[in-house]
């Protein structure tokens, strides 16, 4: 079952008015949901919104592989995104973003504790909440800890704290971004440069979900597939910086997953495990045949397999604690 949430949060306006949040909940079949189901709030990256986490293909949908399990789905549009309320780009900062997903969360997850989310939802006492981010939805996550502790563990998908790096062909240079550049003009140097196909899809994928996704313009689209969104938060433009959320990430303090595809936006992977020097578990996949788009791949199974057991694991480590 899939309940749609449109959740109030508080804006940093100066008129008191409230900004909204869209956000999905999926829900196992009723005959297969325990009361202590763990709870995965699923973030996607910048110019995708939350049907990234339930495309239509069959087979591709990762809300539905975790449902299997008895895990319920949030999968969320952040602020300046999707459905959710666009306010102004410059508004839109790491801290903004992460505190209106934090509040989101939070009371999506009261509802489910009340059973007030949607008729017919009952009573959900989660086992454990984790946090699952891909690129941007990865940094924003780490805010998200950092600032707020929403979660009892974190997935850290496609998403670099050291420095994001575009993948490049054998037959490209690496895309370089000048010392002093603004945020702006280093994000159009890497629009600009970036081949993203190759970046973002493995050989294998579907040409026809290819297509479907970067047929509006990409990375900045002028229209957007379902599962896609034609605006993006203002921070997004900084996290192509070297350590843009470095000192987010060596502040958390639960335990961690790092997962990345074969051909991926982040560095090394030992580089990558370093930036959580407060981490209590720290865990690393690196996902062959994938490209930073793990939904899309032939091997996104494998992604997915771990986050369940990751999840598994935090529930067991809050439970016992």
């Amino acid at each position: 079952m899939r309940v749609e949430v449109r959740q109030p949060v508080p804006s940093t306006g100066d008129g008191g008015e409230s900004w909204e949040l869209a956000a999905s909940v999926f829900f196992p079949p009723a005959d297969t949901l325990p009361e202590r189901s763990p709870v995965l709030v699923a973030m996607p990256g910048a110019g995708y919104g939350r049907d990234y986490f339930d495309l239509p293909e069959p087979g591709y949908s990762e809300a539905a592989y975790h449902n299997r399990l008895g895990t319920v789905v949030v999968a969320l549009d952040h602020l300046g995104v999707g459905e959710s309320s666009i306010p102004p780009f410059e508004l839109t900062t790491l801290e903004v973003v992460a505190g209106a997903n934090h509040a989101a969360v939070t009371s999506i997850l009261d509802h489910l504790r009340e059973g007030t989310l949607a008729p017919g939802t009952g009573r959900i006492s989660p086992a454990c909440v984790v946090g699952a981010g891909q690129s941007m939805g990865g940094h924003i996550l780490v805010g998200m800890q950092a600032y707020h502790r929403t979660f009892d563990g974190v997935a850290i998908l496609g998403s670099s704290m050291v420095c994001t790096a575009m993948p490049t062909g054998p037959e490209r240079q690496p895309v370089a971004v000048p010392e002093g550049a603004s945020a702006e003009e280093a994000a159009a140097l890497v629009t600009e440069q970036t081949d993203w196909r190759y970046a973002f899809f493995w050989e294998d994928v579907p040409e026809p979900l290819v297509e479907a996704d970067v047929a509006g313009g990409y990375p900045l689209r002028n229209t957007a597939p379902a599962w896609g969104s034609t605006t993006f938060p203002g921070l997004a433009t900084a996290m192509v910086f070297p350590g843009a959320v470095a000192p987010e990430a060596a502040r958390i303090d639960v335990p961690v997953l790092i997962g990345m595809g074969e051909r991926d936006v982040c560095r090394e992977p030992i580089a990558e495990l370093a930036a959580f020097t407060s981490a209590t578990d720290i865990a690393l996949l690196v996902v062959p045949r994938m490209a930073h788009m793990h939904n899309f791949a032939g091997t996104r199974a494998r992604m997915w397999d771990r986050i369940d057991a990751f999840i598994a694991q935090v529930a067991t480590a809050t439970n016992a604690s």
